[in-house]
């Protein structure tokens, strides 16, 4: 069984970094845009007409979708991360079939959808923490960033619109939960969201200048240390950022260089 779980992991990581990466050709009010509230869409709710928790499930929804939707109880976020997991799958068969679910759902799932919120964070952020456990590795969170400006009055062979200028960056960050019974679930997808924002905030708020006249490599790192010490808690602590690509208007290798 530990062999075909790297295929089914990949097959979700894959779903992930596209879901990630989307930026790319999003608008610059998108790309550019500073988040508002401090507190992440983590946990959208539905009642129903007594009141009762009843989060809504599409009439289209597939028996994966329906079963992962079990786990979207009304205190979910305040379960600790350790009994949060452990529900989902605590034998390598289990994980198999549940990392098998997550790529079902999320590889056809609409961002329109109410439960987008749910299986993009929560579920995706657990779903990586047993799968590294069980392969005896570190936790890794993927952050991809991206500016782009200058937006071109014409569209590309794709219909997407041009930008004379663009940023992208990917990198991953190291996090470790050293007390999962004490951080809950709601904690745990709060700051690591709220990370993957800051940086998205740093990298907008630079100029185009500073981004390719800087050693914005080392300025991306440098504001990784400044959220990982001010985020990481006695219970759950993260590492500066490991950046792995940087490509600044087409040009990839340069920027690495830097």
């Amino acid at each position: 069984m530990k062999k075909c779980l790297p295929i089914i992991f990949a097959a979700l990581i894959t779903v992930s970094s596209l879901t990630g990466c989307a930026g790319r050709n999003h608008s610059s009010e998108q790309n550019n845009a500073t988040v508002q509230s401090s507190e992440p869409a983590i946990i959208q709710t539905a009642l129903s007409t007594n009141g009762a928790f009843s989060p809504t499930i599409p009439s289209n929804a597939s028996a994966a979708y329906e079963k992962l939707m079990a786990y979207k109880t009304e205190d979910y976020g305040q379960q600790s991360v350790a009994d949060f997991n452990a529900a989902l799958a605590s034998t390598p068969d289990e994980l198999a079939v549940f990392l098998a679910d997550i790529a079902d759902v999320t590889n056809t799932m609409s961002p329109d959808d109410e439960n987008y919120e749910f299986f993009t964070t929560t579920i995706t952020f657990s779903s990586h923490e047993l799968y590294c456990e069980h392969m005896g590795e570190e936790f890794t969170l993927f952050v991809p960033m991206s500016k782009q400006s200058r937006l071109c009055d014409y569209l590309d062979e794709a219909g997407e619109p041009v930008y004379e200028f663009n940023c992208f960056v990917e990198s991953n960050v190291a996090y470790s939960i050293d007390n999962p019974k004490l951080v809950s679930v709601a904690e745990r997808d709060k700051v690591l969201l709220t990370y993957k924002e800051e940086m998205q905030n740093y990298l907008n708020g630079l100029s185009e200048t500073e981004i390719v006249g800087s050693n914005i490599k080392e300025m991306l790192i440098d504001k990784s240390v400044e959220l990982a010490n001010s985020l990481s808690t006695e219970n759950m602590r993260l590492s500066p950022c490991e950046i792995y690509l940087i490509e600044i208007n087409g040009e990839a290798e340069e920027a690495i260089q830097q």
